[in-house]
């Protein structure tokens, strides 16, 4: 029962191993028992995933970040940057 037993920064690291191979299955257990009652690396996770997917999107930078911004605030950006230019 000890070996599933994991701190926080190994979990870290077991979580960022596992999105590029798969693990022993004593290792998995170990990791879903932690993340089971640690609420931080639970979102470490999460936000492991969450980067993982925005990476493997085929959308540019200027797609991507123009896509969340409002007209106005986007408008405003353009306008900074062209006046810079012309400086």
């Amino acid at each position: 029962m000890r070996h599933w037993i994991f701190s926080c920064k190994q979990i870290s690291r077991l979580i960022s191993e596992s999105m590029d191979r798969r693990l022993p299955l004593s290792t998995r257990m170990g990791i879903r028992f932690h993340l089971m009652m640690c609420t931080l690396c639970r979102r470490y996770r999460k936000q492991l995933l969450f980067i993982r997917s925005l990476l493997q999107t085929n959308k540019t930078d200027e797609e991507f970040f123009c896509q969340s911004l409002p007209d106005d605030a986007r408008k405003r950006i353009a306008k900074k940057l062209s006046d810079n230019k012309e400086k």
